[in-house]
């Protein structure tokens, strides 16, 4: 997947426009990627993936863990 397709992909599931995803967003966000995943691996993934514990899971993080996958 192209950067620029991820980025559009990412940003509309930001329903707040903030450019942050919260861990609802990030959810449904696994879904449309087509990730079924347990509420554990939900957790487990999101905290992995929001490497300042913000909560909040910017898309420069998100694009650093897609890459690395």
């Amino acid at each position: 997947m192209e950067p620029s397709e991820l980025q559009e992909i990412f940003e509309a599931f930001d329903r707040d426009n903030n450019g942050k995803i919260d861990y609802d967003e990030f959810g449904q966000l696994m879904e449309a990627l087509g990730a079924e995943l347990s509420e554990q691996e939900k957790r487990i993934g999101f905290d992995a993936i929001d490497l300042n514990k913000n909560a909040l899971i910017e898309f420069r993080e998100f694009a650093a863990w897609w890459g690395d996958r």
